[in-house]
C-alpha cells in the first residue's frame, strides 16, 4: 500500500474540503435542471456544456484547493494520482466487471441493457460532438472525478476513521462505503424517474464502491481511472457504433 496513505491525517485537508465540492456540485446541478425546465439554456450545446461543468467546475476546484492551498501541491503525493503497468488490468477488470453487474440492474430495472438508452443521433463529427461524444464522458469525467470521489474524498474519510481511534480496516470500509454512496448520489441528483434513481444509483454506487476499493488498496488512482474509463467507454462507444 502507499507510504501516503499513512501520513493523510498529516495534512490539513480533510473530509470539510470534500463536503463543500460535494454540496456545490449538487446546488448547481439543481439550479441548471430547475433553469432547464424554464427552457434555458435555448442552445442544446450551451445546455450540455453546462451539464458537464457543473459538476466538474466544484469538484476540480475543490482537489486543487485542498492540494495547492492546503496539501503537498501535488496530486500525486496528495491524492496518489499515479499510474502503474498494472493498473491497466486492474482497471480493465474492474471496468468490464461493473458493466456487466450493471447490465443485470438494467435488465432488472428497464427491461433491456442500456442506462438511459444512450444515443447520440446522426454523429456530425466536428469538433463539438468529439468533446460531447467522447472526450467528456470517456476521459475527462473519469480523471475530475476519480481525483475526487478516490482521491480527496474516500482518503479524507479513511484519515478522519483513523483519526477517530477505530481500526484501519474500518476505516477502509466506511471510506469505500462513503465514496460509493456518494459517487451515487450526485448521479442519481437529476434522475427523472423512481425507476432511474434505482438502477443509476444502484450501479453507481457499485462501481464507485469498487474504485474506492482498489484506489485505497493500490494506493493509486491508476487502476480506478481505467476502470472508469472503461465503465463509461462501454456505454458510449457501443451507442456511436449503433
Amino acid at each position: 500500500m502507499d507510504s501516503d496513505l499513512r501520513v493523510t491525517r498529516t495534512r490539513r485537508w480533510g473530509v470539510v474540503d470534500a463536503a463543500w465540492g460535494v454540496l456545490a456540485s449538487l446546488i448547481l446541478v439543481v439550479l441548471l435542471g430547475a433553469a432547464a425546465l424554464r427552457g434555458w439554456p435555448r442552445d442544446p450545446v450551451l445546455g450540455e456544456l453546462f451539464s458537464y461543468l457543473v459538476v466538474w467546475v466544484p469538484l476540480l476546484a475543490a482537489v486543487l484547493i485542498a492540494s495547492m492551498v492546503r496539501g503537498r501541491r501535488s496530486l500525486a503525493r496528495d491524492f496518489g494520482f499515479t499510474f502503474r503497468p498494472l493498473d491497466l488490468l486492474w482497471g480493465l477488470t474492474l471496468g468490464v466487471l461493473a458493466r456487466l453487474i450493471t447490465g443485470f440492474i438494467e435488465i432488472a430495472g428497464y427491461g433491456r441493457l442500456g442506462s438511459a438508452g444512450a444515443t447520440f443521433g446522426e454523429p456530425v463529427r466536428d469538433l463539438w460532438w468529439v468533446f460531447a461524444a467522447l472526450l467528456a464522458p470517456v476521459l475527462i469525467s473519469p480523471v475530475i472525478e476519480e481525483l475526487f470521489f478516490r482521491g480527496l474524498l474516500a482518503r479524507s474519510v479513511l484519515a478522519a476513521g483513523e483519526a477517530s481511534g477505530g481500526s484501519r480496516r474500518a476505516a477502509l470500509i466506511t471510506a469505500i462505503l462513503v465514496s460509493g454512496a456518494v459517487f451515487a448520489l450526485v448521479h442519481v441528483v437529476s434522475a427523472g424517474t423512481p425507476t432511474a434513481v434505482m438502477v443509476i444509483g444502484l450501479s453507481t454506487f457499485i462501481f464507485g464502491a469498487g474504485a474506492a476499493a482498489l484506489a485505497l488498496i493500490t494506493g493509486r488512482l491508476g487502476g480506478a481511472i481505467v476502470g472508469h474509463v472503461t465503465f463509461n467507454a462501454l456505454v458510449v462507444v457501443p451507442a456511436l457504433l449503433g
